[in-house]
């Protein structure tokens, strides 16, 4: 028959207390110090916790060209993966003005138009193609995205028109 002995190291009742104080203060431990007056100013460094993602710098893909007798706007322009989003936020109103590709530089393989809801009801793109955007009247900042085959690789210019709908 087997006989039961008691171990010659009993373990102490708060082993298991210092252990997990232990371990918590080396778990704290690597978290960076508060060295703000604001306590809303910290946040703890967690291990899946990662900062945003860097906005994409600005590109000079595109070449404003203004009707005769207007000087052209600056257009804020940026890549969203294969995407130039060309910001139109700035334009109010009624007008026209060409894009042209940069000069040793070809078109992007896709376009789209940031407009401010509001500042005019419609987008007219010509390429090969025309195409008329309807812009909301409210919200926020809209993306319209122009549709494959409006323009080509060879395509010269891009005439934008935008304005009031037209009869």
């Amino acid at each position: 028959m087997i006989e039961y002995t008691r171990c010659k190291h009993p373990r102490k009742p708060g082993a298991y207390t210092a252990l997990a104080a232990l371990l918590l203060v080396a778990g704290c431990s690597h978290t960076p110090r508060q060295e703000s007056a604001h306590a809303s100013h910290w946040h703890p460094h967690w291990p899946w916790h990662h900062a945003p993602a860097a906005p994409e710098p600005p590109a000079n893909e595109l070449v404003v060209d203004a009707a005769a007798g207007s000087s052209a706007p600056t257009l804020m322009q940026a890549w969203d993966r294969n995407t130039l989003r060309v910001s139109l936020e700035g334009l109010a109103g009624a007008g026209e003005l060409k894009l042209v590709p940069v000069q040793g530089h070809g078109w992007p393989i896709r376009l789209e138009f940031a407009v401010q809801p509001g500042s005019f009801q419609q987008l007219e793109v010509r390429g090969e193609q025309r195409v008329v955007l309807a812009v909301p009247a409210t919200g926020g900042v809209a993306v319209l995205p122009v549709p494959q085959g409006l323009y080509a690789p060879t395509t010269q210019a891009l005439t934008l028109r935008y304005g009031s709908s037209s009869p």
